[in-house]
């Protein structure tokens, strides 16, 4: 197993009770190539689930409930909240995004959109999973001035635009783009091509050209 979890009593930062939380305790490294958004292998996803609580008292979701928010309880009563769409674990990371989001934490509001689509990619709901990626987009979008010291994010926000469909945006805004490593240029260019080439699929880093395979 690549990872092993374990029983924790864990007092909420929002509403103040205590609830039981399943959570990972260790967990073995994933070695293998990733996809192109850094989506592991099936079975470091199995553990997907675990990457999410949700208060039972108060509907908090967040990686851990203990993680104080700068907000009040009021908010997580809000429509907004309480109507983020999503169905059973997509929609605890939505929920967690918007949580994220609240925080200031706009990298990790980003990766939760991302995390409810890889839920939605094992399901086959493709339409789903983009609309997850678009959301993710949105954040970025609007917290860009966030994200412009860090190329990570800045290339992933073209998969994210290419696996939801708009392909013209990654042929404009990253055709002859410089990225600051070999890799990441090489990453950029196969993302480019293959929203050239219209190709909205999975793909793995490692199909690039230039970056070596494991």
């Amino acid at each position: 197993m690549p990872f092993r979890t374990e029983e924790k009593e864990i007092v909420c930062a929002v509403c103040g009770e205590s609830s039981v939380q399943t959570v990972v305790a260790e967990f073995d490294p994933d070695t293998s190539t990733p996809d192109l958004d850094m989506r592991p292998n099936g079975e470091h996803r199995s553990y997907l689930k675990y990457w999410v609580s949700e208060c039972p008292h108060c509907g908090y979701c967040n990686a851990s409930i203990d993680i104080p928010v700068r907000f009040t309880r009021e908010y997580l009563e809000s429509e907004r909240y309480n109507t983020v769409g999503g169905s059973g674990l997509a929609e605890k990371f939505m929920k967690m995004s918007l949580v994220c989001e609240k925080n200031k934490v706009y990298e990790e509001a980003v990766k939760a959109c991302l995390f409810a689509a890889w839920y939605y990619d094992d399901e086959k709901d493709k339409e789903k999973a983009a609309e997850c990626r678009r959301a993710a987009l949105r954040i970025y979008d609007l917290h860009r001035a966030e994200f412009a010291a860090n190329p990570d994010m800045i290339l992933l926000a073209a998969e994210l635009m290419r696996r939801s469909g708009d392909f013209e945006r990654v042929i404009r805004e990253y055709k002859g783009r410089l990225l600051p490593s070999m890799l990441l240029i090489a990453l950029e260019n196969f993302e480019v091509a293959l929203a050239e080439k219209k190709d909205s699929a999975c793909h793995r880093a490692d199909e690039a050209p230039r970056v070596a395979k494991k």
